[in-house]
């Protein structure tokens, strides 16, 4: 197994565990949504309405950085391969 195959493996894998990480986040986001907000605008003392904006950023945010730094990289690799 040469240094790419090694990198591609890395990335791949990287790729999906984060994917996993996310959809367990969004998953829990939906089915959960008054328990989350409630308990989260209670332990930081902001709105619902604030908690919810801030859970859209972060699944949001989370995604961008999955995209750029765990598939971008790994499709380049493959790509090169």
């Amino acid at each position: 197994m040469n240094e790419l195959d090694t990198w591609t493996a890395f990335f791949g894998w990287m790729t999906i565990v984060n994917l996993g990480i996310y959809v367990i986040s969004v998953f829990a986001l939906w089915v959960m949504r008054d328990f989350v907000y409630r308990m989260n605008a209670r332990m930081f003392g902001i709105s619902e309405d604030e908690v919810a904006r801030t859970s859209f950023k972060y699944v949001g945010a989370y995604k961008l950085l999955i995209t750029v730094f765990c598939f971008a990289p790994w499709l380049a690799l493959k790509l090169m391969a």
